[in-house]
């Protein structure tokens, strides 16, 4: 009986020691994640170019999310890069950009500070209602990050101009609410030495318009969050595919980065760290990429909306 008791009080004192990890420790445990990216053709005045990639910061009035904004932009700027990008979800709701700007107050870089609004950017402030924002809380965000030095681009694209390359910067709207246009944002990068695009989403990877994209970056996933052994990720919010939770793919023809976000709406992680990813452009095809299939239709289906009375 007593072996028995012994027993049931070990397994609760594990289960109490493992709630705290993945719920405060693990969560704080900002990882730094270095990645060399390779291209075939990459202009000589892009070899070396460092880009920052940043997501799901999820600002809100909480004292742990505060402190992992700022601990990711003090890693970030540590590492000084060229270029930094931000995937989406930099609010947990759009009502919280005016309330929580300060969070991603500090970023700065040479080739400036770009991000394409996520699900979460574009949400009610109850995102169980699945209810997008009125317009003019969304452009509200664009006011925010534009005072923070942060341009948004949904559903379009800059040049920026380098030691006589170009590179196309592009940014998808959400593709939760069917606001994105991956062809409307890529239109005119065609001349470009190097296109990014920016989609919250993995699932972007499915529309037949990102081949023409050299490097698609993502985030959404948080990583899956829960990364068990010899299994993966139980659970992604992915659409199709669980293999698009984290890290560099090679979906068909281009390449993809889907980061582990540097926060998440709920607070738990284990075996997959927060995380600043920090790529660098190398010239050369050895870029250890891993393969995940796409399903691209033949043409875009058209959209059906739903309005809401």
């Amino acid at each position: 009986m007593i072996a028995v008791a012994a027993v049931l009080w070990l397994a609760v004192i594990v289960a109490v020691a493992f709630g705290y990890y993945v719920r405060y420790i693990e969560p704080a445990q900002m990882q730094v994640s270095h990645v060399p990216v390779h291209f075939e053709a990459l202009p000589p005045a892009l070899e070396g170019l460092t880009i920052a990639h940043l997501s799901d910061f999820h600002c809100r009035p909480d004292r742990a999310i505060e402190h992992s904004s700022r601990e990711a932009i003090r890693l970030t700027m540590a590492e000084r890069p060229d270029l930094i990008l931000i995937t989406g979800d930099m609010f947990d709701t759009c009502e919280m950009a005016r309330r929580c700007a300060g969070q991603l107050r500090g970023l700065s870089a040479p080739l400036g500070v770009w991000a394409a609004p996520g699900n979460h950017d574009r949400a009610h402030e109850d995102p169980f209602s699945c209810l997008e924002a009125p317009l003019e809380d969304v452009e509200a965000l664009r006011d925010v990050l534009t005072e923070d030095g942060i341009v948004l681009l949904a559903n379009e694209h800059r040049i920026i101009e380098t030691d006589g390359a170009t590179i196309a910067v592009a940014g998808v709207d959400d593709f939760a609410y069917g606001r994105d246009d991956a062809a409307g944002a890529l239109r005119g990068t065609d001349a470009a030495d190097l296109v990014i695009l920016m989609a919250h989403t993995p699932d972007i990877l499915d529309d037949p318009s990102v081949a023409q994209a050299d490097l698609i970056l993502s985030g959404h996933t948080h990583g899956g969050q829960i990364q068990l052994p010899w299994v993966g990720s139980p659970w992604a919010p992915v659409w199709r595919d669980r293999r698009r939770a984290s890290g560099l793919l090679r979906a068909g023809g281009p390449l993809c980065y889907v980061s582990r976000g540097v926060a998440s709406a709920t607070r738990a992680r284990f075996r997959c760290r927060p995380e600043v990813a920090i790529l660098t452009l190398r010239r050369g095809t050895e870029t250890p990429a891993r393969d995940v299939p796409v399903r691209r239709p033949s043409r875009r289906p058209e959209r059906v909306e739903e309005v809401v009375r």
